[in-house]
């Protein structure tokens, strides 16, 4: 038969092995994001690194804008 005392240190087990559990996962989670970082850091590196610069258009410049619709530039100003 169990004990009061037997059911007590299965819970006890129970409970510290949840908080281990919860530590591993704290930690998996802290590695993960370190590791997602880097990766994003380096994929904003190679992608700017063929990136053109915007231009800056002034007020009254003419800007070819291409309408998809008709196929065609249209030279408009701002």
């Amino acid at each position: 038969m169990r004990n009061k005392e037997d059911i007590r240190i299965r819970d006890l087990l129970l409970e510290e092995m949840a908080e281990e559990l919860q530590e591993q996962r704290g930690f998996l989670r802290n590695d993960a994001k370190k590791n997602i970082e880097t990766i994003q850091s380096e994929n904003r590196k190679t992608y700017n690194k063929r990136r053109k610069i915007a231009p800056m258009y002034k007020e009254c410049d003419l800007v070819a804008w291409n309408w998809a619709k008709t196929k065609t530039k249209v030279l408009r100003s701002l």
